[in-house]
C-alpha cells in the first residue's frame, strides 16, 4: 500500500514516474443509484473522477473485498457517474447486486478499445442478454454523432430483456426475439437478424455491432462477413489485470489480448483467430465452446 503522507508531500506525478503501475492501483467509487433492469440483472450508477469520457465498448475492472476482480463493461456514462449492469452469474457478481446506496466499490480503468463509431453511419446493434449492455452506451453516443441506428435485442424470455424503454426514448426503431415466444420474434436473435436482413434491412448500407454470447456473436459475425458487411464485436474473456500483461485473455492464434486490442475487434481480424470455436477458462487454458 502507498502512504498517504508520502502522496500528500509528493503528489501523484512522482509516483507515476516511480512506479509505472500506479495508475492502475483502484480508486473507489461511491454508488449513487441502483436499478433493477431485469430479472438478475441490476445497474449500479457509480460516482467517479473519470476524464475523459469513456469510449463505448471500454470496461472497468471491479472488485469486491470479499470476491474476485472481474471486467465489466461500461453501459452509460454521464457527468463522471458509470453505469454497471451487471447479471447475477458468479460469487462476485451476487456480491456486487447485493451492494446498497451510499456503499463503495473499487474500480481501475477504463480499458480497452471500443468501438470505432463515425457521424453520419447507420448502425445496427444487436444484443443477446445481458450483453446488451455496451451497446446502449453505444446507441446514445450514436445519436450523439448525429448518425442513426437500430437496436436488435435477444434473451430467453421477456423478463430478462434490457433497455427497452430507455430505447423507446431514443425514438428509435427496434426488434424482439424471445427463445420462449413470450414477447416479439419466438426463437433465436440471429435468426430474427436474417430475416431483417433480408427484408426490412435489404440494400440498405449499415455497419453492425454486437455484444452478447460468442456463439451469437460468432454467427452475426459470419453472416456480416459473407454478406461484405463491416461488423465489430465487443468480446467477454476471463481478465486478470485488464491491461495486458497477464495473458489470460489472450486470442489465438494472433495473440491478440483482448484487454488491450479490444474488447472490440472488427470481424475480419475474428475471422483469423479461435473466435467462437475456443476460449479460455479461469485458469487461462484453452477450451472448447460447445456447439
Amino acid at each position: 500500500m502507498y502512504n498517504n503522507t508520502f502522496n500528500m508531500e509528493f503528489g501523484n506525478e512522482f509516483n507515476n514516474n516511480f512506479d509505472p503501475y500506479y495508475k492502475h492501483s483502484f480508486k473507489m467509487a461511491k454508488v449513487k443509484k441502483i436499478v433493477n433492469e431485469a430479472r438478475k440483472i441490476k445497474s449500479l450508477y457509480i460516482e467517479t473522477n473519470i476524464t475523459p469520457p469513456p469510449i463505448p465498448g471500454q470496461f472497468l475492472m471491479i472488485w469486491h473485498p470479499k470476491a474476485e476482480e472481474i471486467p465489466i463493461s461500461i453501459s452509460d456514462f454521464e457527468n463522471g457517474i458509470v453505469r454497471l449492469t451487471i447479471a447475477n452469474v458468479g460469487l462476485t457478481t451476487s456480491l456486487l447486486n447485493e451492494v446498497k446506496i451510499g456503499e463503495k466499490i473499487f474500480y481501475r480503468g477504463p480499458y480497452g478499445k471500443g468501438f470505432d463509431l463515425k457521424s453520419n453511419s447507420f448502425y445496427i446493434a444487436i444484443g443477446g442478454g445481458y450483453g446488451a449492455a455496451p451497446l446502449f452506451y453505444a446507441i446514445k453516443k450514436i445519436l450523439e454523432y448525429k448518425s442513426k441506428a437500430i437496436y436488435i435485442i435477444g434473451a430467453e424470455t421477456k423478463f430478462d430483456l434490457l433497455f427497452i424503454k430507455e430505447i423507446e426514448n431514443f425514438k428509435i426503431p427496434y426488434y424482439i426475439a424471445t427463445e420462449d415466444g413470450s414477447i416479439g420474434y419466438k426463437g433465436i436473435v440471429t435468426d430474427l437478424f436474417e430475416n431483417l436482413m433480408n427484408n426490412f434491412l435489404k440494400n440498405k448500407e449499415y455497419e453492425i455491432l454486437t455484444c452478447g454470447p460468442e456463439k451469437m456473436m460468432a454467427k452475426i459475425v459470419e453472416i456480416a462477413l459473407k454478406n461484405k458487411i463491416n461488423v465489430q464485436a465487443c468480446l467477454e474473456r476471463y481478465m486478470k489485470c485488464g491491461f495486458g500483461i497477464c495473458g489470460s485473455c489472450v486470442l489465438e492464434p494472433l495473440g491478440l489480448r483482448v484487454c488491450i486490442d479490444g474488447p472490440v475487434f472488427n470481424g475480419k481480424i475474428l475471422e483469423k483467430t479461435f473466435f467462437g470455436k475456443e476460449t479460455r477458462n479461469q485458469s487461462g487454458s484453452r477450451v472448447k465452446i460447445d456447439k
